[in-house]
């Protein structure tokens, strides 16, 4: 249970219902591979055992699969779902994506590390707690980045994340060796942020003024417009040794801390093996 918790940080993850997503849905096994690295498992679980993983979940998702996350140790929260507007996306898997926004309503926590379903760790990552990037970051007040018809800023704030990346990259990626197309897109795929109601509200803003960024990644360009480099939120960016989204075996072998892979599917086909050893180890784990 929330109330329980002590810990002032958490990490984080979404699962969306669907409809034919039942429990061998790759998607649900990820998260499960997810909780089982961050809270159990000797080699990838937080050195502080307090921290807890939430996950925050649709009205769909069936009572069957918060059951057994919650038996295999995570927090379960329904979060109420949150209206997209205008941000259309043709993609149906991403219709619930905005709800993800609901994080930010855990006041109680002083960060969240929010980490996609379908990411795998290879070393603890609590660590990121303490990086530079999530210190407390003050509001600028540019009045060029000041739009009439946007919710008021919050004084303070915390976002920090890392930009998009090239499939080909070296480990770790540098500007100099050209790893990223614009080092001023981040990735929502691995975040830290400050939960904050007024942030929030400034976000549901965004929600009423139709094109204000692209609707194609719906969440990821919502955060690349509120948080641009030139505005008065800019995001700050973590050290990319925690999480690479475009990996590669080279990556892990580099040392990276997790890859947004997905363990059924990697970009990289040589990192199947490394992958589905995880996942072996989760299910044996959780028999």
């Amino acid at each position: 249970e929330l109330k329980d918790v002590k810990s002032k940080y958490a990490f984080a993850t979404f699962l969306a219902g669907g409809k034919d997503a039942g429990i061998d849905d790759p998607f649900f096994i990820g998260v499960r591979l997810l909780t089982y690295q961050l809270l159990h498992a000797n080699d990838t679980s937080s050195r502080d055992k307090s921290i807890p993983l939430i996950i925050l979940v649709t009205k769909n998702v069936s009572e069957e699969k918060r059951v057994r996350l919650q038996k295999d140790g995570a927090i379960v929260v329904e979060a109420e779902w949150v209206d997209p507007k205008w941000v259309v996306t043709e993609n149906v898997g991403w219709k619930d994506v905005m709800t993800k926004l609901r994080l930010w309503e855990l006041t109680q926590f002083e960060r969240i590390c929010q980490i996609d379903g379908d990411t795998v760790l290879s070393r603890p990552l609590d660590g990121v707690f303490l990086d530079p990037a999530v210190q407390t970051q003050t509001t600028l007040q540019k009045p060029e980045e000041t739009k009439d018809d946007e919710g008021a800023m919050p004084t303070t704030y915390s976002f920090a994340s890392f930009p998009e990346m090239k499939k080909e990259h070296d480990y770790p990626p540098t500007e100099e060796n050209h790893d990223f197309p614009n080092k001023n897109y981040l990735n929502a795929g691995f975040f830290v942020f400050k939960p904050d109601l007024e942030i929030l509200n400034y976000y549901f803003s965004l929600l009423e003024t139709p094109d204000r960024f692209s609707p194609g990644l719906p969440e990821q360009n919502l955060f690349n417009y509120a948080h641009r480099p030139q505005g008065n939120m800019p995001w700050t960016t973590v050290n990319n040794t925690w999480n690479l989204h475009m990996a590669l075996s080279t990556d892990v072998e580099g040392g990276v801390a997790s890859v947004h892979s997905k363990w059924w599917h990697p970009l990289d086909k040589k990192m199947l093996p490394w992958l589905a050893e995880r996942r072996w180890r989760m299910e044996g784990y959780f028999e």
